[in-house]
């Protein structure tokens, strides 16, 4: 892949020339997607404004980037998957040396529970643009 900027940009009211009409037309249904480089090895970082000055870049392997990307899903700033989350026993509560993949954490965050409610799959959109960013996190 080029290492060059890349700019596209999809207006439902143009038609480069020269194509057929229908080529280029913006997307008439609400379906999430996501295109991704075969190799994996381009970083996804969050960007965020400084109050002062300048941005910041957070990874997206950090911490608070789930709740920094989806203000409205964790309104309350809740911790994201991170690489030194650990399994906990579920009838002791005390933590165990095992680790948590980020693909058991994700599974466990929109898991659909039956003694408690999980807010996450009522987003709709937003959710399905929360489950496929994941799944390219993982």
């Amino acid at each position: 892949m080029s290492t060059d900027q890349c700019k596209f940009i999809i207006r439902a009211d143009k038609t480069p020339v020269g194509e057929q009409e229908c080529r280029f037309n913006g997307p008439l249904v609400n379906d999430v997607a996501i295109v991704m480089v075969a190799d994996g090895s381009d970083r996804r970082d969050g960007i965020i404004p400084k109050r002062g000055e300048g941005l910041e870049s957070i990874a997206e392997t950090h911490r608070s980037y789930d709740s920094l990307q989806y203000p409205i899903i964790f309104w309350q700033g809740e911790d994201g998957y991170h690489f030194y989350l650990k399994q906990s026993k579920p009838d002791t509560g005390f933590t165990t040396n095992k680790k948590i993949s980020g693909m058991e954490f994700y599974a466990f965050r929109i898991m659909i529970w039956t003694e408690s409610s999980n807010h996450i799959p009522f987003y709709r959109q937003l959710f399905h643009k929360y489950i496929v960013d994941m799944y390219a996190k993982i």
